[in-house]
C-alpha cells in the first residue's frame, strides 16, 4: 500500500515546513512534490508519498509540519494493481 497525503503552505511559511519536512523525514524515502504554481491565495499545495513499509512515519511527518500548514492534512492510500 502506497499513503498519499497532500496539503496547502503558505508562500510566507515555505522555508520553515520544508525545513520541518526534512528534519522528521530522515532517511525514510518518502517524496515531497509540490505543484507548479501556487493557488489563487497564493498557497503552494504540497504531496508527501510514502512507499510501501514506510506509511508507519506519517504521523511523525504530520506533527513536525502541523504549525506551518494552511490547511488540513488528506491522507490517500492506493494499492498497486496487476
Amino acid at each position: 500500500m502506497l499513503l498519499y497525503v497532500y496539503y496547502r503552505v503558505a508562500a510566507e511559511h515555505v522555508d520553515d515546513a520544508l525545513i520541518a519536512f526534512r528534519k522528521a523525514r530522515v532517511e525514510a524515502p518518502i517524496e515531497l512534490l509540490q505543484r507548479p504554481e501556487p493557488d489563487a491565495d497564493g498557497r503552494w499545495t504540497w504531496m508527501e508519498i510514502y512507499p510501501e513499509g514506510w506509511t508507519h512515519r506519517e504521523p511523525q511527518v504530520a506533527a513536525a509540519v502541523a504549525e506551518w500548514l494552511a490547511s488540513e492534512r488528506t491522507v490517500e492510500r492506493f494499492e498497486m494493481l496487476g
